[in-house]
């Protein structure tokens, strides 16, 4: 329990030192406020916890995505047996990455992603792209006849 509280101790304190390194200095102690219009998110460090945490809880799409993505490129065995495979080790692998962004989040870079695309929901979406360009022949046997 003390390391659980320790964690968010650290994590609210950190949050608390992000928002105060970018907040503005008018001059007048009353208007010290962060102006989120003018704050550069993707070079903060919630940008690079936000990633990790979408990337560690979202790192499974990656497996129905590439499946579909091989079985459309080869036949829909091979999506189902190859495509998978490669679909898990790429989830291990954004997952992986996920969990090291959250864990050095305070550390800079911060825009960097290691992977790409920066999200598994935007590599999703980009192989489900390209299956939709490429066209789907279905042969009709009872045309023939």
């Amino acid at each position: 329990m003390r390391k659980i509280l320790f964690f968010y101790f650290i994590l609210v304190a950190a949050l608390i030192f992000a928002g105060s390194v970018y907040a503005q200095d008018s001059g007048n102690s009353k208007d010290n406020a962060i102006d989120a219009t003018h704050m550069p998110y993707d070079r903060t460090p919630l940008n690079k916890l936000g990633r990790g945490l979408i990337n560690t809880l979202t790192c499974w799409v990656e497996i129905p995505a590439e499946a579909v993505k091989v079985g459309q490129e080869k036949d829909p065995l091979t999506g189902c047996t190859l495509g998978v495979v490669e679909g898990f080790v790429t989830g291990i692998i954004r997952g992986a990455t996920g969990i090291f962004d959250v864990a050095t989040f305070m550390i800079p870079p911060y825009n960097k992603p290691i992977m790409k695309p920066e999200y598994a929901l935007t590599s999703a979406f980009e192989k489900f792209k390209e299956i939709k360009k490429s066209p789907v022949i279905i042969k009709d046997d009872t045309d023939s006849q």
